[in-house]
């Protein structure tokens, strides 16, 4: 499911489309902007299949070489989300937020190990993959209001990040480790950025001001991550604060123009 994906997704950040939603005031998206969010698209992509692969390698290409159980689950799990916000970046912008909730349900299936291992009901389980895909059809049919969409993605990527304990009681899983929360917590910033991307495109910003404000977000989150966590997980900073310079430079090359 998630070589399928990451297939189209990448296809489609290598694709763009072209209509008034690839527009930044002033003029037509410049070739830096355009590059920028393909690069920043594939990036995301890739980053999120090797996590999901491969979750305990992508661990210890950050220095974190002795992740425990917990650690290496929600690694998968953080990565399945970035995938979704690669998926969600490479969707035509004009239905990016209908078809968020399509691929959130999607990912929820795809993680069923992951939430097994968890110990979590399935009662919550099928709730929102029913949710998150009659939301979906709802909003393209423009039944519902696109702010539904954004507020599930935005609700959930603020739990994941700042209330994992609190989240896990909630939906009746078992307590994971220091790095299984943080790594829960990484899942949260994906969650944020769609978010804020959704919400930016539904404002009626561009594509680029959109994918920058995103990126500035995921930059942000990344240097707090680097100098909050780190530390207490004996992780090196380096991977992280690499993940923050180029936030920045999609970010500068979303908004130069």
């Amino acid at each position: 499911m998630y070589k399928v994906l990451l297939v189209l997704a990448s296809a489609a950040a290598l694709k763009r489309p072209s209509h008034a939603a690839l527009k930044v005031r002033g003029g037509e998206l410049g070739l830096n902007a355009d590059t920028a969010i393909s690069v920043g698209t594939g990036l995301t992509a890739l980053s999120g299949l090797y996590g999901f692969m491969d979750p305990a390698g992508n661990l210890e290409k950050y220095g974190l070489t002795k992740a425990d159980a917990s650690g290496v689950n929600m690694a998968r799990w953080s990565s399945a989300w970035q995938c979704v916000l690669a998926a969600i970046f490479a969707a035509d912008p004009e239905k990016a937020v209908g078809l968020s909730g399509y691929v959130a349900a999607a990912n929820i299936v795809a993680l069923e190990p992951v939430r097994e291992v968890m110990g979590c009901p399935k009662a919550s389980q099928y709730a929102w993959i029913a949710i998150c895909t009659a939301l979906g059809y709802k909003t393209l049919s423009g039944d519902v209001s696109p702010w539904a969409l954004i507020a599930v993605y935005g609700m959930n990527g603020l739990q994941q990040h700042f209330m994992q304990d609190k989240t896990l009681e909630m939906y009746g899983c078992k307590k994971q480790s220091a790095l299984g929360k943080s790594m829960m917590g990484v899942a949260g910033n994906s969650m944020l950025m769609s978010a804020v991307y959704l919400g930016a495109l539904t404002q009626g910003k561009s594509q680029a001001e959109a994918f920058a404000y995103a990126w500035i977000l995921g930059g942000g989150l990344a240097l707090k991550w680097a100098f909050t966590e780190a530390d207490g997980l004996n992780c090196p900073k380096s991977g992280v604060l690499g993940w923050a310079v180029v936030s920045a430079a999609v970010a500068y090359s979303c908004l130069k123009e």
